[in-house]
């Protein structure tokens, strides 16, 4: 009898197993472009919201600040409608948390800390303006500027200071 012939294996014909390329990153799907888009959308929708909110809010408390007409209000009037006209732009631009239960010297701080600096580097209410602001309803009615142990604030020194605290943080 013949042996049976040695069959060759067909394992052995077979190429190796070759691996698909890597999903790459890009170009990016339909889907992610669409994505990317509305995001970035939503993202430019709310940089113009807060800017229209923030120019309003600029735009009422410029107008409120005009109305106060120095000549016509003595400085004790005038600097309490300055003070109460800051205070209310402050509740709305930096929280009720924050602001609501400042008075005395943490409301002079507050106003010192956020106010813009001028060329001297001193704040617009610097430690002078600021206790001034607290201490302006105590000054003799009919007075067109008030003196601070040496420092006289006018009534347009005022409204210059709190027009650039307003301009600054809204």
């Amino acid at each position: 009898m013949n042996a049976p012939m040695a069959q060759p294996d067909p394992l052995a014909a077979l190429r190796g197993i070759h691996l698909p390329d890597a999903v790459s990153l890009w170009p990016l799907a339909p889907g992610w472009w669409i994505a990317l888009a509305f995001g970035v959308g939503a993202v430019v929708a709310g940089i113009v919201v807060v800017r229209k909110r923030r120019a309003s809010l600029a735009h009422h408390a410029l107008a409120a600040l005009e109305e106060l007409d120095p000549s016509r209000e003595d400085f004790q009037s005038l600097a309490t409608s300055v003070s109460a006209l800051l205070r209310r732009v402050a509740l709305r631009r930096f929280g009720r948390d924050r602001v609501a239960s400042l008075h005395g010297p943490a409301w002079q701080e507050f106003l010192s800390e956020t106010s813009p600096h001028g060329r001297r580097g001193r704040a617009s209410f610097d430690e002078d303006m600021g206790r001034m602001l607290s201490t302006a309803p105590y000054a003799p009615p009919g007075s067109a500027s008030f003196d601070l142990q040496g420092t006289r604030v006018s009534s347009a020194g005022v409204l210059a200071a709190a027009r650039d605290w307003i301009r600054w943080n809204t």
